[in-house]
């Protein structure tokens, strides 16, 4: 079994920051300070609108179906 270091899990967050903070403002901004669950299902949502950046980390971590 493969655990995520902290390290690990800081470099997919900054990562993902990178990839997915402006489909989040532009897509998601209603759900800001509601946790990282209710953007990624809004991402789920919305998937067919995110950035292709975005898409490839989600898709990436198998965050998307």
């Amino acid at each position: 079994m493969l655990l995520a270091t902290p390290a690990v899990a800081q470099d997919n967050r900054s990562r993902g920051n990178d990839a997915c903070t402006g489909d989040s403002a532009r897509l998601c901004k209603k759900f800001f300070g509601q946790g990282d669950g209710v953007i990624l299902t809004c991402f789920k949502n919305n998937q067919r609108r995110l950035s292709a950046p975005c898409r490839q980390f989600l898709g990436g971590l198998g965050l998307l179906s």
